[in-house]
């Protein structure tokens, strides 16, 4: 088994992570809650403690996964806890158990596992996806209306959407996330395969996704997995486009460009 994980900040921090263990890969992308505080990136705090703790609990990474997101709830050095003011963090995960491989998903991660045989398989939730576009074509009919042609820059307009949908962290009509709790809900996407059909994994976060659900770069999914080669190149590729259209004009999206991780699993 080869793995290389490349990962690219989108700003002078990162709140993406890879972490690679004995029988597990993931691929973390956090998320800053809704009262953010300017002096501290909550997100990136959330991501690194799972980072550096992971590997010194037991279990399957469900029940990790668990433990650290109540510890991490009681050590979040936040003078007051609530749902506005508390991190989450979208995620992916590659668990080899004997003859199986386990995909979970949470959020707007994703894996895609390349079987021997050339079919390609995309393992995703889709909600939080679903709630961005209905997000997005608000934002753009707003701007229609207003003759604005910086959609990223107005992204101020649907800020109640946005917030609204945060709100929907794990509940019904909603999607799916590591929230940092008393209590942890865990609620991932499970996808089995046997080891012995497949050739690769790849486990990404949705700023590499991008490439072919807002840039363009590919026509869809499949297109991109049938012809990717080098995930550095693609990652070029991927900043290489954003920057080339920093308004959103060209390519309607909330963000610039977006942090970028991605693990490719070689069998």
């Amino acid at each position: 088994m080869k793995v290389i994980s490349k990962t690219r900040k989108a700003h002078s921090w990162n709140e993406d992570r890879f972490i690679n263990g004995k029988n597990f890969n993931i691929v973390l992308d956090g998320a800053t809650p809704l009262i953010k505080d300017k002096n501290f990136n909550s997100a990136r705090w959330m991501v690194e403690y799972i980072k550096k703790r992971i590997k010194r609990y037991d279990g399957g990474i469900k029940e990790r996964f668990t433990a650290l997101c109540r510890d991490a709830y009681e050590d979040l050095p936040v003078k007051e806890k609530s749902a506005a003011t508390i991190p989450s963090a979208s995620a992916c995960w590659a668990e080899f158990d004997g003859e199986r491989l386990r995909i979970g998903v949470l959020g707007d991660c994703e894996a895609t596992v390349i079987k021997k045989d050339g079919s390609i398989v995309r393992c995703f939730c889709g909600d939080l996806a679903r709630l961005d576009t209905v997000a997005l074509e608000k934002l753009k009919e707003i701007c229609e209306q207003k003759g604005v042609t910086d959609i990223i820059g107005s992204r101020i307009f649907i800020d109640d959407i946005l917030i609204k949908h945060r709100n929907l962290i794990n509940k019904d009509g909603g999607y799916t996330a590591l929230t940092l709790s008393s209590n942890p809900v865990i609620n991932e996407k499970t996808f089995l395969f046997d080891i012995c059909e497949l050739s690769k994994i790849y486990l990404y976060s949705d700023g590499f996704s991008q490439a072919f659900e807002h840039l363009h770069i590919y026509e869809n999914h499949n297109e991109m997995f049938s012809k990717i080669d080098d995930i550095e190149e693609e990652i070029a590729k991927i900043a290489e486009t954003s920057y080339s259209d920093r308004l959103g004009t060209k390519y309607p999206r909330f963000k610039i460009i977006d942090d970028i991780t991605v693990t490719e699993i070689t069998l």
